[in-house]
Formats: structure tokens, C-alpha cells, sequence
């Protein structure tokens, strides 16, 4: 833009000029603006529950197809973006895990197709036993998946890319709140004896556990439906207890249908499994006998009525604004592990797999027994899914695939003080369970049994493994610190 100045009276250059300024003004500053600007969301729902006929997980292997959907399963996704267009993008899927490569082509799709960094996009398991089998490629001794399993991971795969792209088009401004409130859901199942070593899964009053109750509430700002994320720590076992073959949601299915009754038949409703390694349903356990009982219908109902009362008190609660400034790092730090099981616990397996026919666990025995004899295919450790992520300067996520203990939450929280956090458990991809270096010389099954049929190595995690995710979050927080310079 060019303005002659030459020969004009006093004054009427700067009128002139005036004009010229303030668009240039307008231009330099239209970056900045949008750190003012609001945040904006999207979100979609599909149903992914899979053909009757599939191996449901949370079980000893591929052994139980689904006869009956009790009610059906979905994958919700939240696109989330700041001021500055940064986005984040939220998926939350009624499984009991991702494997790996699912996992990667999922956020790689995402990051292409929304527009976001690879450190902002979150995949979530609700982590429910009623859902189909999708780890066979963690699994010792499992041959291909047959052809039901095949097509529902590409049906799978096209629906959350689908629902992504539905979502991203339908970005609208939001006001943001986060909310905080206690439940009595979980109640943790590791017993310990006077000995200090594991006693069976029992009921543990005294244990650890996460009584936290985290929601994110997103309200349009002209109108219509919110949209709500809720979290909290606890497994979802419930349904299998009272109909072992059947498809469903469980608790976080039922808590969804009561929270949408009671907001908005239209509210979009996103639950995010936190660190419950070690917690299950309260109401399952018979503290009188010591024990967890066999759950029924009522117990469901029970279980939603209780998250959904805790998420709405914490509704009804003073929220707190979020400014979002979006920001995100991940690492695979790595956890050491320690010496495989002795030869003779697979010995044993094997005997016990002929004389009852169970040919999962003849496989699993027949797999390892020739490493034993070669020295070789135990795992030395793994590199283990982890991430930090700011969505405003007073608040922040971690979170971390696998199935982490209770315990982790307050580790994190004393490491990365004094940020406010919530923790998500079951995210990215599955592992195996993530003990804290205290259970270690306790044994039982999060920490020894539960590594029998990992392909990657049956040794339990060793010492050492605290150390490595604390340097970790330190270092992904100095990354995203740095960025913020």
C-alpha cells in the first residue's frame, strides 16, 4: 500500500495515515488475537459393537464367543482446539484395550485427517470385560485371528476415523469447565497377609485406590447440547459376572445412558478410564466374608447410579473456567523387568492343559517351554506409552497405556507438583499392568501372573521402573515448558 505525502497541509498526512495504521495494526495483530480468542469443540458418537460370534476379552484368551449384546458398545470422539487452533482429540472406546499397530494407524489417521499434533491425540479404553477380544498380538501362543476378528478391526478402524471426521466438522464455540468430585465405586482387590505378600483377589478396604471424580464440560456458547467428559478409576467387571457370553458397555455404558437423562437427551457423554489396575466395583464386595461375590443386574444399576450421582454433585459444584492453551508431549520410557518365572511354572501349566483340555493354555506352555530351552525371547523390560498434556496452565493429564495401579496417581502428582492433575489410565495402546515398585515383593497377579502370556517376555517388572517414568513426565514437562517460551 503506497500514499503520497508530499505537498499535503499539516495535519493531513496523519489523517491520511490514520486508515493505513490501523489496518496494518489489524494485520500484525490478528496472530495474537486469537490467543483471546474462545475455544472451540466438536464431537461425534458411532456404535462399534462387534458380529455375535467373536471372542470376547477380559478372559483367559480367545475361548468365549459373544452369544447376546446386552447393550451396545460405542466410540465417542471429542476435537478440542484453543484459541490458537491448537487441537486435541479425545477418543474413547467401549474395549478392553488397543494393541499397537490398531493403535498407531488410529492417531496417525487422526493427526492427518483433524490436523493435530501426534502428542495431543488420546485413545481410551473403558477397559470393559464384555467387549470383544483385540490383544491376540500381545498373546503367547495364539495363531491368526479368524476372519470375524480381521473384518471388525477394519470396520473398527473405519468407524473412529469416520466419527473423527464427524467431529472436526462440527467444531463450534464452547465454554469449557472442569469439575471435581469424590465417588465410592472402586474399592481395591489386593489382598496382603501379616507377611507383607499378596493374598488373593479380595477385597482391600485399607488399599490404595483413586476416589476421584473428574469432569470436563463443554457448553456451547449459542446454544445447544453440552458435551461431557467424565473420569474416574475403576475396572469394568461387572456384566461378565451375571452373563459371561454377552456384549456390553458395562458400568460406563449405563453411567452414560443416566447422565444423558438427566442433562440433555442430546448431551454427548465420554468416559475415560483412570489408573484402576487394582480396583474393582465396590459393589461386588462381601467385606464380611472377605470376598468379592458373583455380581448381578441389580449391581450394574447400583454401579451407574453411584458415578452418575457423583459426577452430577460435582456438576452442581463452582467449576473452573479453563483458558485452554494446548500443548502435549509423549515418551516410551523404559521399564526394566526381572527374571522369567522358574521352567517348572510352565511344566506344571502344560500337565494341567492336558488333563483338563484347555488348549489356550497348552499353547501358552508349548510356547515357552522351548524358549527356556534356547535361552532366548524373554523380555529384558519395554518401552512403555507415556504422556503429559496441558489443556490450560491450571490443569493437566497425564496419561498411560496399560493397565496402571492405583498407586501411580499420587506418585505423578508428587513429581509434578504443584500441577493440577487427572490420570488416565488404558490409553494408546495395552500393556500389561503397571505395578508400583512397593507391590513388587508383594508378588500376585499384577505383578507376576498377569505377565504369564505376554509374547514380549513373562518376567515381572523390576526395580527401577519408578525412576524411569518420573524422569520421563520431568522431561515432557521441560518440553512443553520450553515450548512455551
Amino acid at each position: 500500500m503506497f500514499v503520497k505525502l508530499s505537498r499535503m497541509k499539516p495535519g493531513q498526512a496523519v489523517r491520511r495515515l490514520l486508515p493505513v495504521w490501523v489496518a496494518m495494526l489489524g494485520l500484525l495483530g490478528a496472530p495474537e488475537a486469537g490467543v483471546g480468542a474462545g475455544a472451540t469443540a466438536g464431537w461425534a458418537e458411532v456404535e462399534i459393537t462387534p458380529p455375535l460370534g467373536i471372542a470376547l476379552g477380559g478372559r483367559a484368551g480367545p475361548v468365549t464367543p459373544a452369544d447376546k449384546v446386552l447393550d451396545p458398545l460405542f466410540a465417542q470422539v471429542l476435537c478440542l482446539r484453543d484459541g490458537l487452533g491448537k487441537g486435541l482429540v479425545l477418543v474413547s472406546l467401549d474395549l478392553i484395550g488397543l494393541p499397537h499397530d490398531l493403535s498407531d494407524r488410529l492417531r496417525a489417521q487422526l493427526v492427518q485427517e483433524l490436523g493435530v499434533g501426534w502428542n495431543l491425540v488420546v485413545l481410551n479404553a473403558s477397559h470393559t470385560h464384555s467387549g470383544p477380544y483385540m490383544l491376540r498380538s500381545l498373546v503367547a501362543g495364539l495363531g491368526p485371528p479368524p476372519p470375524v476378528e480381521a473384518e471388525y478391526f477394519d470396520t473398527l478402524e473405519a468407524k473412529v476415523i469416520g466419527a473423527a471426521r464427524a467431529a472436526g466438522r462440527a467444531l463450534r464455540p464452547v465454554q469449557v469447565e472442569v469439575f471435581h468430585g469424590r465417588t465410592k465405586l472402586g474399592i481395591n482387590r489386593r489382598g496382603i497377609n501379616k507377611e507383607g505378600r499378596y493374598a488373593g483377589m479380595v477385597p482391600n478396604e485399607n488399599g490404595p485406590r483413586d476416589d476421584r471424580v473428574w469432569a470436563m464440560k463443554l457448553t456451547p456458547t449459542q446454544g445447544g447440547a453440552p458435551a461431557l467428559v467424565f473420569s474416574c478409576a475403576c475396572h469394568a467387571v461387572i456384566v461378565y459376572g451375571f452373563d459371561y457370553a454377552a456384549l456390553s458397555a458395562d458400568f460406563p455404558g449405563a453411567t452414560r445412558n443416566l447422565l444423558r437423562a438427566a442433562l440433555d437427551p442430546k448431551a454427548h457423554l465420554q468416559f475415560v478410564q483412570g489408573f484402576a489396575g487394582d480396583v474393582r466395583p465396590r459393589v461386588l464386595a462381601d467385606l464380611e466374608r472377605g470376598r468379592f461375590r458373583k455380581a448381578t443386574p441389580a449391581d450394574l444399576e447400583q454401579a451407574a447410579r453411584e458415578l452418575s450421582g457423583a459426577v452430577l454433585s460435582a456438576l452442581k459444584t463452582p467449576g473452573e473456567k479453563l483458558s485452554l492453551d494446548l500443548a502435549g508431549a509423549s515418551d516410551r520410557p523404559y521399564l526394566p523387568r526381572g527374571a522369567p518365572p522358574p521352567r517348572e511354572r510352565y511344566e506344571t501349566m502344560r500337565a494341567t492343559a492336558l488333563a483338563q483340555t484347555n488348549a489356550h493354555r497348552l499353547a501358552l506352555a508349548e510356547y515357552w517351554l522351548p524358549r527356556y530351552d534356547a535361552g532366548e525371547g524373554f523380555a529384558r523390560g519395554n518401552a512403555w506409552p507415556l504422556g503429559l498434556i496441558r489443556l490450560a496452565e491450571n490443569q493437566w493429564i497425564v496419561h498411560c497405556a496399560g493397565e496402571p495401579c492405583s498407586a501411580w496417581r499420587g506418585l505423578m502428582a508428587q513429581w509434578l507438583a504443584p500441577l493440577n492433575l487427572v490420570a488416565w489410565g488404558y490409553s494408546q495402546e495395552a500393556q500389561s499392568y503397571l505395578p508400583t515398585e512397593s507391590m513388587l515383593p508383594e508378588g500376585g497377579y499384577e505383578v507376576v501372573d498377569c505377565n504369564l502370556g505376554r509374547k514380549a517376555g513373562s518376567a515381572p517388572l523390576a526395580p527401577g521402573i519408578e525412576a524411569a517414568v518420573r524422569q520421563s513426565l520431568l522431561r515432557q514437562l521441560a518440553f512443553i515448558r520450553a515450548g512455551a517460551r
